[in-house]
C-alpha cells in the first residue's frame, strides 16, 4: 500500500470522478485507475461502485474513507513538521476572510505578524462563511475568519474546528434617506416584512432574517448581491434596504454618507460573531499558531 495510492482514493471520492481527480492532481486518469485497482486488490474490498459517470462508495469503502483521511492528515503534519525543522523561518499561510473582516484589525495584525515573520508568505481568500468553512475542511485553507451563529457553531463543533470569537456585534439596518424608514432612528424588525431586503449571497445574515421574519417575508421581498458594496449602491438608489454587522459603520463610513440612514433594530437582535476558525490538527507550524494567537489577543473578547 502506497501514499499515492491512498491519496488518489481520496481525490477519487472528493471530485467523484477519475476525470475530477486527474485535473486537480495533474495526472492521467489511466493512472489514478490503475492505482485503485491495485489498491484495492491488495487490501481485498471494492471501493467503489459506478453510477452512470459518477463513481460512489461502497459500504465497504464508507467505512475505510475516514481511516485514509486521518492517515493523510498525519502525513500531511509530518511534511509540514520536517519543513519547519529544516526551515522555521520560511512558510506559508493561506487565509480565508469574509468581507467585514477587511477592518483595520486585519491589516493591523497582519503588519504586525509580517515584521515578526518577514520570511511567511500569505494568501488572502476572500468568500462567504460557508464557501471557507468548506475550504478549511478541504485543506486549502489553514485559517479563517468568518461570521457565525448558533447554528454555525454547532457545524463547526461537529467537524472538528475550533472557533475562537474575535469581536461580537448587533446587525443595523441601512436604508437610502428617501425610504420612510429613514424618518426614524429605531425600528422593529416587523418594519422589515414589506421592505425589500437586499443580501450578500454568500452571507449567513439571510439565513437568521429569514428565522427571525418566518413566514411573513416574501421571497420576492429578497435581492441578492455577491457583495456588500452592491447591496450598499441598490440601498442609496433606494431600491430597497439592508442589514448588515455593526461593524460596517466604522469600515465604510456609513455616518458620512449623506445619501445612507442608519438605523437600530429595537427588538430581536441579529447577532453574528466573528470568528478565527482552524482544524483542530496534531500539528501547526508555529507561525501559524503565532498568528492565530495575534488575531485572539488583539481582537479577542473571549
Amino acid at each position: 500500500m502506497e501514499i499515492r495510492q491512498l491519496r488518489y482514493f481520496d481525490s477519487v471520492v472528493k471530485y467523484s470522478t477519475i476525470r475530477g481527480a486527474a485535473e486537480h492532481l495533474f495526472i492521467s486518469e489511466p493512472t489514478i485507475s490503475q492505482q485503485l485497482q491495485g489498491l484495492q486488490k491488495e487490501i481485498g474490498i471494492p471501493l467503489f461502485e459506478r453510477q452512470g459517470r459518477k463513481i460512489t462508495l461502497t459500504s465497504e469503502g464508507k467505512q475505510i474513507l475516514p481511516l485514509v483521511q486521518q492517515i493523510l492528515a498525519s502525513i500531511k503534519d509530518l511534511e509540514d513538521n520536517i519543513a519547519e525543522i529544516k526551515n522555521p523561518a520560511v512558510g506559508f499561510i493561506r487565509l480565508g476572510i469574509i468581507p467585514v473582516s477587511r477592518l483595520a484589525m486585519v491589516p493591523d495584525t497582519l503588519k504586525e505578524f509580517g515584521n515578526i515573520y518577514p520570511g511567511i508568505g500569505i494568501e488572502i481568500i476572500e468568500n462567504g462563511t460557508l464557501e471557507l468553512i468548506d475550504k478549511l475542511l478541504d485543506d486549502t485553507l489553514d485559517i479563517a475568519l468568518v461570521a457565525a451563529n448558533n447554528r454555525i457553531k454547532l457545524t463547526l463543533e461537529s467537524a472538528g474546528i475550533t472557533y475562537k470569537i474575535l469581536t461580537s456585534g448587533n446587525s443595523i439596518v441601512i436604508a437610502s434617506q428617501d425610504n420612510p424608514l429613514a424618518r426614524q432612528d429605531k425600528i422593529s424588525l416587523s418594519h422589515l416584512r414589506n421592505e425589500r431586503i437586499i443580501l450578500n449571497r454568500q452571507g449567513i445574515l439571510g439565513e437568521e432574517v429569514r428565522a427571525l421574519l418566518g413566514d411573513s417575508l416574501k421571497s420576492n421581498n429578497i435581492y441578492s448581491t455577491d457583495t456588500q458594496e452592491s447591496a450598499l449602491k441598490l440601498v442609496e438608489s433606494g431600491v430597497g434596504i439592508s442589514i448588515l454587522p455593526e461593524a460596517y459603520i466604522t469600515a465604510w463610513t456609513l455616518r458620512e454618507n449623506s445619501n445612507i440612514k442608519i438605523l437600530e433594530l429595537d427588538d430581536s437582535q441579529i447577532n453574528l460573531d466573528l470568528c478565527c476558525i482552524y482544524k483542530q490538527k496534531l500539528y501547526r507550524p508555529q507561525y501559524l499558531q503565532k498568528l492565530i494567537d495575534m488575531f485572539i489577543k488583539n481582537n479577542g473578547c473571549e
